[in-house]
Formats: structure tokens, C-alpha cells, sequence
């Protein structure tokens, strides 16, 4: 499966049970460069955002994997039922819901053999954003996560099913270790964006995100 059919299956599935993730498998696309020094994994948690919600720690696959934490701000309760390879971490607030569709966090994790230059994963994400997806209002903001290279992509959803466009934003983080590179993605949305509590909840959310090195790094 392309990665353009990968995302608009990842859409479409999240938007029967939580409002549709823009998730994508990005780091498939990515053009393998010599970049030893962009997203090397060597920031330790004194060097990411504090935010004021409680962190919660996101389950690796293996031990090689990043360390992946999220603010869970008060009201936003864990969702396993899309947990995957791809998928690693949903939750909603259903207490915000709007017109039967709550607010969603959705972090995927995914590697790459060998050391992908941050700059093309974040293209691929875009593109993926943009052609496969059909997101409108594109707008990009460069920025890091615990020190790793980092961008978000604010934009509007087309309608998906019963749920109409909306805004959302997606972070995308990159970290390299010793012989993989690592692509992060985390979309925030909902039905109600302009809800204070759900965007007070959002920026805690995006701007706490924690992704450190490997715990046996």
C-alpha cells in the first residue's frame, strides 16, 4: 500500500470511533542523506517544555524506540481500540464533544533504516497532508520537541463522513539513533475549535509533548 493510501486509511478509520486523524506514514517517502547531526537523539527531559497537566507515558514496541510521553490534561481519557504498529496513542475528551464528535490526540510512531533528513519527512507529511487527504488553509510553523527538529502543520480537514471541515494541527518530530531514523506525528483536533477549554487543552498538548532517546540508550 502507498503511503498516500496508508494515510487516507488511517482518516477514515479514526473517523468512526474520534475525530479523524491526519496521521501519516511519512518516513517511507523520505530520501535517506548523511545527516548525523539533525534530530540526534541527545536531549534528556530537562531539555523539553513543562507544561502544567500530568505526563503519560506512551508504550514502545521495542527497546530501540524513542521514549514518547504526553500531557494528559484533566477530562482526556486513553482510547485503545485504534492501537496499532502505526497508532500508539489515543485519547479524547468527551465532556468538549460537539454535535457527537469529542476531541482527539493521535501520536503514530514509524522508522526508517539509516538517516532520513528531517526537512524531506516533514515534506512527505505535507504532501501526504495535501494530496492525499485534501487539506486546505495549509499553514507550516518550524519549531523542536525536547530539542529534535520539529514542525507543525495547522490546516482544515475536508469533510469526512458526517463530520464536517474543521481546523487541526499536526506536529511531526524526527530523532535519529544510532541506525534508524525515527518519525513522530501527533494531530490535534475537534469539532469545536474555538471551545477556550479545548484550546487551552491543545496548546498544552502539542507544546508538552516529550519524545527522548531510547530508554537502554
Amino acid at each position: 500500500m502507498t503511503m498516500a493510501a496508508r494515510a487516507v486509511a488511517v482518516v477514515l478509520g479514526a473517523a468512526t470511533i474520534v475525530l479523524a486523524t491526519a496521521c501519516t506514514r511519512v518516513v517511507d517517502d523520505a530520501r535517506v542523506v548523511a545527516a548525523p547531526d539533525m534530530g540526534k537523539a541527545a536531549a534528556t527531559a530537562s531539555d523539553c517544555t513543562k507544561v502544567d497537566a500530568p505526563m503519560t507515558s506512551i508504550p514502545d514496541h521495542t527497546d530501540e524506540e524513542p521514549v514518547l510521553k504526553i500531557p494528559q490534561p484533566e477530562g482526556w481519557e486513553r482510547v485503545t481500540m485504534m492501537d496499532s504498529e502505526l497508532i500508539r496513542f489515543t485519547m479524547r475528551n468527551e465532556a468538549l464533544a460537539k454535535d457527537g464528535f469529542a476531541p482527539t490526540a493521535v501520536v503514530t510512531l514509524e522508522s526508517h533504516p539509516g538517516m532520513a533528513e528531517p526537512r524531506e519527512v516533514f515534506d512527505a507529511q505535507q504532501d501526504a497532508l495535501e494530496s492525499a487527504i485534501g487539506a486546505t488553509n495549509v499553514s507550516v510553523s518550524e519549531t523542536t520537541v525536547c530539542e529534535l527538529p520539529a514542525e507543525t502543520i495547522d490546516y482544515t480537514t475536508p469533510q469526512i463522513g458526517m463530520l464536517p471541515p474543521h481546523p487541526a494541527s499536526v506536529l511531526t518530530a524526527v530523532m535519529h539513533t544510532e541506525d534508524d531514523t525515527y518519525a513522530m506525528t501527533m494531530t490535534v483536533q475537534s469539532a469545536d475549535p474555538d471551545n477556550a477549554v479545548f484550546q487551552r487543552d491543545a496548546e498544552t498538548i502539542l507544546t508538552g509533548f516529550q519524545m527522548l532517546p531510547p530508554s537502554d540508550a
